[in-house]
């Protein structure tokens, strides 16, 4: 077992891939949550040499935009003729982020398993660390340790998921078109990891740019459900001690009777106040705001998700991983710009979003504008609801509150107050 870090000179992942691609090993797997050609320049030429003779299986993710098409396509190349490049994506908002890389054969292993992409930085100029543990097989303890690693592997790679996909020509061609794998050009540096520092609580947008690029192909990735997290702990609150009451306090003297006000901003796109083709014998697109998963799942009960909906029972669609098909809250009684109304909210598998249909928004809105909504009670309706436009002074008060972001190329910011 060692442990490596770098940038130090010579003990690096990149040298570790670099000499064990040339040493002579039955097989060589990897996982790795990025890609870039900054990082395959340096090894394409010892891969391609080490495919020519032994099977390659090299997993590859595609989240938060931190792999480019060149890299994809130099290490499809570079695999053949005995290998494969598989693509994990799931459309959820869950990121694939390992990085594994594991050297068999018949006696012993090799395996290299720390924070390192397959980018410049990740092999070389980065701050990273990792561990390499050189395993004997012959020993019961090394040979567990192998099969789980690759046991681990075998569920990634398992195309019957859904969320993996083996990477060829075209499917890179169609991934480039759908914008889920920016040309190399496009993504903001070449030479280093700085897809880590995205924030993993994007919420998946692709339903949006696929609308805001007309009406362009789904994802083929499926939306699969993980284990949540555990409830972070509460640190307990101190307790107050007890004051006798008096004959003027009664049970409830000295608090105020208030609603709970929650509220809600996001910035309104194309996506949401366009109408799109208007060319001779087109519709106008149905009247929708695009609400991201990402926010729904963040405060589910601001939407009454899922209690307040019903299910569709003429959807013969598909079904989500939480066992929603399509899902109906209609006839919500809303107050938008001082008139009484309803609205109606829907999900549905196939578009990956809520959304809220009403003509009153779509016209009320445009691009930058900021949609607020507050959950309300005892008013004779649900949702006070104002569009706050641009060059006003309280958009900026309320941008500010626009904290959380989806996956680029989206520019859709939204936020709970």
């Amino acid at each position: 077992m060692e442990f490596f870090s770098q940038p130090a000179v010579g003990n690096r992942l990149g040298d570790f891939l670099k000499s064990e691609l040339s040493n002579d090993w039955d097989r060589f797997r990897a996982a790795v949550a990025f890609v870039k050609r900054s990082g395959t320049k340096h090894i394409s030429g010892q891969l391609a040499t080490f495919a020519s003779s032994t099977p390659v299986e090299i997993i590859a993710g595609i989240d938060h935009l931190g792999t480019s098409a060149e890299g994809l396509g130099d290490l499809l190349s570079s695999v053949q003729p005995n290998g494969r490049v598989l693509i994990l994506h799931n459309r959820l908002p869950f990121t694939f982020h390992p990085k594994i890389f594991l050297f068999s054969s018949s006696s012993r292993a090799l395996a290299i398993v720390g924070s390192g992409n397959l980018t410049e930085g990740g092999l070389y100029t980065n701050y990273e660390a990792g561990m390499r543990l050189d395993l004997d097989l012959t020993d019961h303890a090394h040979s567990a340790i192998h099969n789980e690693i690759h046991a681990t592997l075998d569920r990634w790679s398992d195309l019957s998921s859904g969320t993996t996909l083996e990477l060829d020509q075209p499917l890179l061609t169609r991934l480039t078109a759908l914008g889920l794998v920016p040309p190399e050009s496009l993504t903001t540096k070449t030479t280093g990891d700085e897809e880590d520092d995205v924030s993993e609580k994007a919420a998946d947008s692709e339903a949006e740019s696929d609308a805001e690029a007309g009406e362009a192909e789904p994802s083929p990735f499926a939306a699969v459900t993980v284990p949540k997290a555990p409830p972070a702990p509460t640190a307990a609150s101190p307790k107050k001690a007890k004051q006798p009451k008096t004959a003027a306090q009664g049970p409830s003297a000295g608090t105020a009777s208030q609603t709970a006000l929650a509220g809600f901003v996001m910035t309104l796109q194309t996506t949401d106040v366009g109408v799109g083709q208007t060319s001779k014998g087109t519709s106008r697109r149905s009247p929708e705001i695009f609400i991201p998963l990402g926010a729904r799942d963040m405060n589910p009960g601001f939407w009454g998700w899922p209690s307040d909906f019903v299910p569709d029972t003429g959807w013969t669609g598909p079904i989500d991983g939480n066992g929603f098909g399509k899902m109906d809250r209609m006839g919500v009684r809303v107050r938008i710009g001082g008139k009484n109304t309803t609205i109606n909210m829907w999900y549905n598998p196939d578009k990956r979003d809520l959304r809220l249909r009403s003509e009153d928004l779509r016209s009320s809105g445009a691009v930058g504008d900021i949609l607020r909504i507050e959950k309300v009670s005892g008013v004779g309706y649900d949702y006070y609801i104002e569009i706050v436009p641009t060059g006003t002074t309280q958009h900026p008060v309320y941008l500010v509150k626009c904290d959380q972001s989806v996956r680029a190329p989206s520019k859709k910011k939204y936020g709970y107050y």
